[in-house]
């Protein structure tokens, strides 16, 4: 491998290790944390309890990345798949799993941040945001979801390698790509290659 194919790997990879937040709600954000899950080796971004404690301030539910530890980040990675199995659940139109719900109701309970107004009343910044608060945040996300109309248009990705889940919000109800800036110009692309080499 030459040196520029091993610095656009490592640019590839430092990307792959971006959070996604383009296109999702908070609750389909954080179960995009683990990405390619169509995949044999899907790619974890809570790789460490300081990357959970990034995705808090990244996703904008706390102002300052909180103090994370080992057990939280399990908790957070155990709460991660309850949501996606539930969004799951909610795409292919059947009941989710009794321990799914138990786990994101138990972390709904716990205390959120608290928001907070600028000065100017330009922005809101939440604060008091500990990884419980912010796990609150995410599980109430899903159950809003679970509770409203959107509830019907949640689905899978179309590329078949991603596996994220999104609320299609399109006046049609046809998306079908997480997102058109990552899958669906991908495979965009691809369909064109295919069509381009017959």
């Amino acid at each position: 491998m030459s040196e520029e194919e091993g610095r656009q790997r490592e640019a590839r990879q430092r990307a792959k290790t971006d959070f996604r937040f383009d296109d999702a709600r908070l609750c389909f954000a954080f179960a995009g944390t683990l990405a390619d899950r169509g995949t044999a080796e899907p790619f974890e971004r809570l790789g460490r309890p300081e990357d959970l404690g990034r995705w808090c301030v990244e996703s904008g539910c706390a102002a300052e990345a909180p103090d994370c530890t080992s057990e939280e980040l399990m908790q957070a990675v155990r709460l991660r798949e309850a949501i996606q199995r539930i969004g799951q659940t909610l795409a292919e139109s059947r009941p989710p799993a009794l321990e799914d719900i138990t786990l994101v109701n138990t972390a709904a309970a716990k205390p959120t941040s608290v928001p907070e107004l600028s000065a100017d009343a330009t922005a809101v910044h939440w604060t008091g945001g500990n990884v419980a608060a912010v796990l609150s945040m995410v599980a109430r996300d899903l159950i809003a979801l679970c509770a409203s109309e959107q509830r019907s248009r949640v689905h899978l990705c179309g590329n078949p390698t991603c596996g994220a889940l999104f609320v299609d919000t399109s006046r049609a109800g046809a998306r079908r790509w997480c997102s058109m800036k990552t899958c669906g110009a991908l495979l965009k692309k691809r369909a064109y290659r295919a069509k381009t080499q017959k």
